[in-house]
């Protein structure tokens, strides 16, 4: 409990001493510029404490999911972020029939922080393929943009800036494990992977 509130008030200090520090140089000539600014970063304090209230209520629901399915679904739902930030989204899927038992929403929820990290950390182009194992599913998720300086700080203490808000990573992590599965992320020739696996039931 001591290190979720730790890591709670390491969070929620940055997007509120930048909103601070813009509304200090807020002036009438650049109140449209600034106002903007501030709302998202008060935005992203809401997604902060949204994401540590839904880590201390975490459950899962399960059902049946066809893997192609739900990877088109997700390439579908950010298509319009993807293109805001002038990303592209390549999905390599099996020609096969592939089924695992999962919470839906959840494991979207999974993705969508994932795929947004790697968009904040400047890729430009990230791609999702998945290959299956005698039990299990390792989907693997590739981006072009910025390395992790240490591996090590995943889903700890505190989070690696180039990984969006370490809330989201821990919640990411959890769901991951209340699936019986893995997460993991590797520094690769281009940017960073990350691999997900899970148990095919």
């Amino acid at each position: 409990m001591k290190d979720d509130i730790y890591v709670l008030a390491h969070e929620m200090k940055n997007p509120l001493c930048v909103a601070q520090g813009y509304l200090e140089m807020l002036n009438k000539d650049n109140l449209e510029k600034y106002k903007e600014k501030i709302r998202n970063e008060i935005n992203s304090s809401i997604e902060i404490l949204d994401n540590y209230l839904e880590y201390n209520k975490l459950f899962i629901n399960k059902e049946e999911i066809d893997i192609n399915v739900f990877l088109l679904d997700i390439k579908e739902n950010l298509n319009d972020y993807l293109k805001k930030n002038h990303v592209k989204l390549r999905l390599s899927l099996l020609n096969d029939e592939v089924y695992l038992e999962a919470d839906y929403n959840r494991l979207k929820q999974v993705f969508y922080n994932i795929i947004k990290n790697s968009v904040e950390a400047n890729s430009k182009n990230i791609s999702i393929k998945y290959e299956t194992l005698y039990n299990e599913i390792k989907i693997i998720i590739e981006n072009d943009g910025i390395k992790i300086d240490n591996l090590k700080k995943i889903g700890k203490n505190y989070s690696d800036k180039v990984l969006g808000n370490g809330i989201g990573i821990n919640l990411a992590k959890k769901i991951i494990k209340l699936h019986h599965g893995k997460i993991k992320y590797y520094n690769n020739l281009n940017g960073v992977r990350c691999d997900i696996i899970l148990p095919v039931e």
